[in-house]
């Protein structure tokens, strides 16, 4: 009972939480508060009411349109929601029912708006970053706290840290010196640091190989279908929070399958 209850709660405050993470998507790249002012059509400017905010619905009940202009929304919007209420429900099943959920969530919800602004302008705000890395701490003292948070110790955590940031940063650096480019952007660095507080070394190294497989798997169908040019660039961040989502649920059954 108390489990459904709480998937109920997740796929609430997920959609919830996803029609923020519209806003952050959509702000910080132009540098705007995320705060305020409120929220508004981006091209007739009129501000926008309850039934143009319910989460998923609303894009729906107004056929993809703004009520006011009539100019098409984007499905991004619905998408995005729907894919941070997904997020928040795989983590009360995956991960377990109970408030430690709640940092998790948080983490969730900062990969979303990440994988999406590095997809749409190829940076990682450090703002963002921040937040993660302040809920990856606080997901670590609860662990001390409170023996029956599944959380990394301490040292596990920082030495997760630096296996997530460690091997970029040197790739970087070595693609730098012998091709005269850059490898991997600084932002991916400090984005697998702080995905190591949350995972430990071992998940983190885990997420890097998933983000890799994957990474080089859709870089590959693109190449040969010629939707991208051999030497382009494609946002790798997308790919690390596939990987930290998924080594975060399923790293360990795969790491008991390996050894």
């Amino acid at each position: 009972m108390l489990e459904n209850l709480m998937k109920i709660y997740a796929v609430l405050f997920g959609l919830c939480f996803g029609s923020f993470a519209n806003v952050v998507i959509y702000r910080i790249p132009r540098g705007e508060s995320i705060v305020s002012p409120p929220s508004r059509c981006p091209q007739c400017g009129r501000r926008l009411t309850l039934i143009d905010l319910i989460p998923a619905l609303s894009w729906l009940i107004l056929r993809g349109r703004c009520r006011y202009c009539k100019v098409r929304v984007s499905c991004r919007y619905p998408v995005v929601e729907i894919m941070c209420a997904a997020l928040f429900i795989g983590n009360v099943i995956f991960m377990g029912v109970g408030w430690q959920v709640i940092p998790l969530c948080v983490l969730a919800f900062v990969l979303l708006c990440i994988a999406w602004i590095d997809f749409d302008i190829q940076e990682i705000p450090d703002g963002l970053v921040i937040a993660g890395a302040v809920a990856g701490i606080l997901w670590v003292i609860a662990g001390v706290i409170f023996p029956d948070v599944d959380s990394p110790v301490w040292h596990d955590a920082l030495l997760g840290a630096v296996a997530g940031a460690a091997p970029l940063f040197l790739i970087d650096k070595l693609t730098m010196i012998f091709a005269g480019k850059e490898g991997f952007g600084f932002g991916d660095v400090k984005l697998m640091a702080m995905a190591g507080l949350f995972l430990g070394w071992q998940l983190t190294l885990v997420s890097l190989l998933f983000a890799v497989v994957s990474g080089g798997v859709l870089g590959a169908v693109l190449l040969a279908s010629k939707k991208v040019k051999q030497g382009g660039y494609m946002p790798f961040g997308p790919f690390l929070a596939v990987g930290i989502i998924a080594s975060l649920w399923f790293g360990e059954k795969f790491i008991g399958v390996l050894f």
